[in-house]
């Protein structure tokens, strides 16, 4: 026989109970204790495998966006292939355009990773500017080894850059996102964010380039929204990549979400710098042994 004090209201008693029941609460509680998922999650802003540098203006303004891409995109994709993701959000990816003679730099990724592939435009489905050439294969995209539930994809209100990337797995469910550079239509959009987030039946992620010049003072209404928490405690720089002094990128999280290790790796490949995060998720032992 057991012993255990059972607290009331009114009065508290000793309860007994047998060796077999001790023996099936035991086993219970194995059936419902939290386990951890580790992953890893690798965010960058690749600027299109365009490059950076003082070049990238000559022999006029932003004449580098027009540059082929290929043998950068290479150097990215073997970077990123070597911190060994099991997830990547890229933040202005090419879907195939003349810069990378056709081919999807996401679907390449994912091939060289041994994952799939999820691709939006970043401009809105209706909108001339989603039609025009070149821009119509710009967006973000999420590179994953994770098995995908759902990915669907949202048009925010305001800003040009309207679309909300989400992809859904079996623990949890990240959001992608590239924010305007007008401070009015970001705050418009991270309210918008902040309600998806809310209404997600998972522990959520939310990643992406926020444009936030303002810095993290413009995420405090996004926080006290959802109880979300930055990744970068610190505000670690992750823009000009030269010589870092904006945290424009950002991963955030939700309940249910652990980071274990964040690092802001020092690389040039383009002119932001790439972050990267070891999260764990925690579900049940009985839902991972039913499927």
């Amino acid at each position: 026989m057991k012993n255990f004090l059972q607290r009331g209201e009114a009065s508290e008693k000793t309860v007994e109970i047998t060796e077999e029941e001790w023996r099936m609460c035991s086993i219970m509680d194995d059936i419902f204790r939290v386990r951890e998922v580790r992953m890893r999650l690798v965010l960058y802003n690749i600027r299109y495998g365009t490059g950076t540098g003082w070049n990238y203006h000559f022999p006029f303004p932003f004449s580098g966006c027009l540059r082929r891409t290929e043998g950068r995109f290479r150097r990215i994709s073997e970077y990123v292939s070597k911190l060994n993701p099991d997830l990547v959000g890229l933040v202005e990816a090419d879907s195939g355009s003349f810069r990378q003679n056709g081919s999807c730099q996401a679907r390449t990724l994912a091939s060289r990773i041994g994952g799939e592939s999820v691709f939006a435009c970043k401009y809105d489905s209706g909108s001339i500017v989603s039609k025009t050439p070149l821009l119509k294969s710009q967006g973000n995209a999420v590179i994953t080894k994770l098995p995908m539930v759902g990915t669907k994809e949202h048009v925010l209100s305001k800003g040009v850059k309207k679309t909300l990337l989400e992809v859904e797995f079996d623990d949890f469910t990240l959001f992608l996102t590239h924010l305007p550079l007008g401070y009015a239509a970001r705050s418009v959009q991270l309210g918008e964010i902040a309600e998806r987030c809310i209404d997600a039946k998972k522990p959520v992620i939310l990643a992406g380039d926020g444009n936030t010049y303002g810095g993290e003072r413009e995420l405090r209404s996004f926080f006290r929204k959802t109880g979300f928490q930055n990744a970068n405690p610190t505000n670690t720089p992750t823009f000009p990549s030269r010589i870092p002094a904006l945290a424009l990128d950002f991963v955030l999280y939700g309940p249910g979400i652990e980071m274990e290790r964040f690092d802001v790796p020092r690389v040039r490949y383009s002119d932001h710098l790439p972050l990267v995060c070891d999260f764990s998720v925690a579900r049940p032992k009985k839902e991972r042994r039913s499927r």
